[in-house]
Protein backbone atom coordinates (compact mmCIF):
# COMPACT_ATOMS: atom_id res chain seq x y z
CA UNK A 1 0.00 0.00 0.00
CA UNK A 2 1.25 3.69 -0.90
CA UNK A 3 1.18 6.10 2.04
CA UNK A 4 0.71 9.52 1.15
CA UNK A 5 3.77 12.19 1.11
CA UNK A 6 1.72 13.54 3.73
CA UNK A 7 1.46 10.50 6.23
CA UNK A 8 4.92 9.62 4.76
CA UNK A 9 6.42 13.38 6.21
CA UNK A 10 4.37 12.91 9.73
CA UNK A 11 5.79 9.57 10.33
CA UNK A 12 9.32 11.16 9.83
CA UNK A 13 8.51 13.62 12.18
CA UNK A 14 6.91 11.33 15.07
CA UNK A 15 9.67 8.97 14.65
CA UNK A 16 12.26 12.19 14.83
CA UNK A 17 11.25 12.64 18.15
CA UNK A 18 11.23 9.50 19.32
CA UNK A 19 14.67 8.99 18.41
CA UNK A 20 15.30 12.72 20.57
CA UNK A 21 13.69 11.46 23.51
CA UNK A 22 15.33 8.62 23.86
CA UNK A 23 18.47 10.18 23.92
CA UNK A 24 17.94 13.06 26.16
CA UNK A 25 14.76 11.80 28.54
CA UNK A 26 11.45 12.32 28.00
CA UNK A 27 10.92 16.14 28.76
CA UNK A 28 7.49 15.88 28.75
CA UNK A 29 7.14 12.80 31.41
CA UNK A 30 9.97 14.68 33.22
CA UNK A 31 7.29 17.97 33.58
CA UNK A 32 4.39 16.16 34.19
CA UNK A 33 3.81 16.68 38.19
CA UNK A 34 1.71 13.27 38.31
CA UNK A 35 4.56 10.73 36.73
CA UNK A 36 6.13 9.04 39.69
CA UNK A 37 9.88 9.74 39.98
CA UNK A 38 8.94 13.66 39.84
CA UNK A 39 6.27 12.93 42.83
CA UNK A 40 8.99 11.02 44.87
CA UNK A 41 11.54 13.19 44.42
CA UNK A 42 10.00 16.51 44.90
CA UNK A 43 9.10 14.57 48.64
CA UNK A 44 12.53 13.34 49.36
CA UNK A 45 13.51 17.43 48.28
CA UNK A 46 11.03 18.36 51.22
CA UNK A 47 11.78 15.69 53.78
CA UNK A 48 15.33 17.18 53.03
CA UNK A 49 14.20 20.64 53.76
CA UNK A 50 12.54 19.56 56.85
CA UNK A 51 15.10 17.82 58.57
CA UNK A 52 17.71 20.41 57.77
CA UNK A 53 15.51 22.92 59.40
CA UNK A 54 14.99 20.98 62.78
CA UNK A 55 18.77 19.77 62.87
CA UNK A 56 19.35 23.34 63.06
CA UNK A 57 16.94 24.21 65.31
CA UNK A 58 17.67 21.46 67.67
CA UNK A 59 21.72 22.01 67.87
CA UNK A 60 21.52 25.58 67.70
CA UNK A 61 24.15 27.61 70.75
CA UNK A 62 23.43 30.31 72.29
CA UNK A 63 25.98 32.20 70.05
CA UNK A 64 24.71 35.66 71.07
CA UNK A 65 25.60 35.31 74.36
CA UNK A 66 29.59 36.23 75.06
CA UNK A 67 31.27 33.63 77.33
CA UNK A 68 32.27 36.51 79.83
CA UNK A 69 33.05 35.99 83.61
CA UNK A 70 31.76 38.19 85.83
CA UNK A 71 31.31 38.18 89.58
CA UNK A 72 27.15 36.69 88.77
CA UNK A 73 28.29 34.23 86.71
CA UNK A 74 29.83 33.32 82.78
CA UNK A 75 27.77 34.17 79.51
CA UNK A 76 23.71 33.41 80.57
CA UNK A 77 25.00 30.88 83.22
CA UNK A 78 23.70 33.01 86.72
CA UNK A 79 24.66 32.05 89.93
CA UNK A 80 21.81 31.33 91.98
CA UNK A 81 19.77 29.22 89.20
CA UNK A 82 18.72 25.71 89.47
CA UNK A 83 19.66 22.81 87.47
CA UNK A 84 16.66 23.34 85.36
CA UNK A 85 17.23 26.82 84.58
CA UNK A 86 20.66 26.10 83.58
CA UNK A 87 19.67 23.77 80.90
CA UNK A 88 16.97 26.32 79.40
CA UNK A 89 19.92 28.76 80.19
CA UNK A 90 22.42 26.79 77.86
CA UNK A 91 20.84 23.47 76.56
CA UNK A 92 22.41 19.94 77.83
CA UNK A 93 24.02 20.09 81.29
CA UNK A 94 25.46 15.92 81.70
CA UNK A 95 25.16 14.52 84.84
CA UNK A 96 23.81 17.27 86.70
CA UNK A 97 22.23 16.08 90.33
CA UNK A 98 20.26 18.55 91.74
CA UNK A 99 19.86 16.64 94.89
CA UNK A 100 23.94 16.06 95.63
CA UNK A 101 25.47 18.39 98.53
CA UNK A 102 27.66 19.54 95.78
CA UNK A 103 28.71 18.29 92.59
CA UNK A 104 30.64 19.31 89.04
CA UNK A 105 28.70 19.48 85.47
CA UNK A 106 30.45 20.45 82.09
CA UNK A 107 27.90 22.11 79.71
CA UNK A 108 28.35 20.93 76.26
CA UNK A 109 27.81 24.25 75.05
CA UNK A 110 30.67 25.64 77.54
CA UNK A 111 33.95 26.37 76.10
CA UNK A 112 36.54 24.11 77.08
CA UNK A 113 37.71 24.34 80.41
CA UNK A 114 34.99 25.83 81.71
CA UNK A 115 32.68 23.57 84.88
CA UNK A 116 29.77 24.60 87.10
CA UNK A 117 29.65 23.81 90.62
CA UNK A 118 25.78 22.96 91.31
CA UNK A 119 25.41 22.84 95.39
CA UNK A 120 21.93 21.41 96.39
CA UNK A 121 20.55 22.31 93.06
CA UNK A 122 21.81 25.66 92.45
CA UNK A 123 24.63 27.29 90.48
CA UNK A 124 27.95 28.20 93.30
CA UNK A 125 30.15 28.61 91.20
CA UNK A 126 31.73 28.35 87.86
CA UNK A 127 35.44 27.41 87.13
CA UNK A 128 37.85 28.30 84.69
CA UNK A 129 40.76 26.10 83.80
CA UNK A 130 42.16 27.06 80.46
CA UNK A 131 42.93 30.05 78.33
CA UNK A 132 40.46 31.55 75.84
CA UNK A 133 38.07 32.72 78.53
CA UNK A 134 38.47 36.19 79.34
CA UNK A 135 36.41 38.01 82.27
CA UNK A 136 34.55 41.11 82.46
CA UNK A 137 38.18 43.42 82.38
CA UNK A 138 39.11 40.75 79.80
CA UNK A 139 41.72 38.61 82.19
CA UNK A 140 42.25 35.19 81.27
CA UNK A 141 44.53 32.33 82.24
CA UNK A 142 48.16 33.24 81.30
CA UNK A 143 47.66 37.06 82.18
CA UNK A 144 50.08 38.50 84.58
CA UNK A 145 49.05 39.40 88.85
CA UNK A 146 50.09 43.09 87.74
CA UNK A 147 46.95 43.16 85.00
CA UNK A 148 44.47 41.73 87.51
CA UNK A 149 45.84 44.43 89.90
CA UNK A 150 45.62 47.09 87.33
CA UNK A 151 42.34 46.54 86.06
CA UNK A 152 40.78 45.81 89.48
CA UNK A 153 42.73 48.10 91.45
CA UNK A 154 40.86 49.00 94.76
CA UNK A 155 38.10 46.08 94.25
CA UNK A 156 41.16 43.34 94.53
CA UNK A 157 42.95 41.67 97.42
CA UNK A 158 45.80 39.37 97.69
CA UNK A 159 46.07 36.46 100.11
CA UNK A 160 48.30 33.85 99.98
CA UNK A 161 48.12 30.28 98.41
CA UNK A 162 47.10 27.63 100.81
CA UNK A 163 49.28 25.17 99.20
CA UNK A 164 51.85 26.58 96.70
CA UNK A 165 54.96 29.03 98.30
CA UNK A 166 54.80 32.08 96.92
CA UNK A 167 51.53 31.97 95.07
CA UNK A 168 48.60 34.04 95.35
CA UNK A 169 44.56 34.29 95.50
CA UNK A 170 43.81 37.06 93.81
CA UNK A 171 40.20 38.21 94.96
CA UNK A 172 38.10 40.91 93.29
CA UNK A 173 34.73 41.93 94.48
CA UNK A 174 31.66 42.93 92.78
CA UNK A 175 31.46 46.72 91.58
CA UNK A 176 27.70 46.33 92.99
CA UNK A 177 27.44 46.93 96.40
CA UNK A 178 24.26 44.15 96.09
CA UNK A 179 26.16 41.82 95.11
CA UNK A 180 28.19 42.21 98.34
CA UNK A 181 28.98 37.95 98.17
CA UNK A 182 29.86 37.35 94.89
CA UNK A 183 33.44 37.28 94.32
CA UNK A 184 35.94 36.41 91.09
CA UNK A 185 39.13 34.57 92.82
CA UNK A 186 42.51 34.22 90.32
CA UNK A 187 44.72 31.98 91.26
CA UNK A 188 48.29 33.30 90.22
CA UNK A 189 51.84 31.34 90.07
CA UNK A 190 55.32 32.88 89.43
CA UNK A 191 53.36 36.27 88.61
CA UNK A 192 50.46 34.23 86.21
CA UNK A 193 46.94 33.76 86.36
CA UNK A 194 46.88 29.85 86.68
CA UNK A 195 42.74 29.26 86.96
CA UNK A 196 39.98 31.73 88.00
CA UNK A 197 36.67 30.97 89.58
CA UNK A 198 33.44 33.39 89.90
CA UNK A 199 30.30 32.78 92.38
CA UNK A 200 29.14 33.10 95.87
CA UNK A 201 30.31 33.09 99.50
CA UNK A 202 31.39 30.61 100.67
CA UNK A 203 31.74 28.20 97.72
CA UNK A 204 33.77 30.62 95.91
CA UNK A 205 36.28 30.47 98.52
CA UNK A 206 36.60 26.48 98.50
CA UNK A 207 39.77 25.42 97.55
CA UNK A 208 39.39 22.26 97.29
CA UNK A 209 35.92 22.60 95.75
CA UNK A 210 33.80 20.09 96.53
CA UNK A 211 36.65 18.27 98.23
Amino acid sequence: MRRSAATSAGLTECNGRAALNSRHGNRTAEADPTDENSVRTRAMLAMLVTVAASCTTETRRPATTAWVVTPDGIGAIRVGMTADELRRAVGDVPGANPTADCSYVRPSSAPAGVSVMLAHGQVARVDIDSAGVRSDAGVAVGDSAAKVADVYATRMTATPHKYIPGAQYLTVRSASPADSTRRMVFETENGRVTRFRTGRVPEVEWVERCG
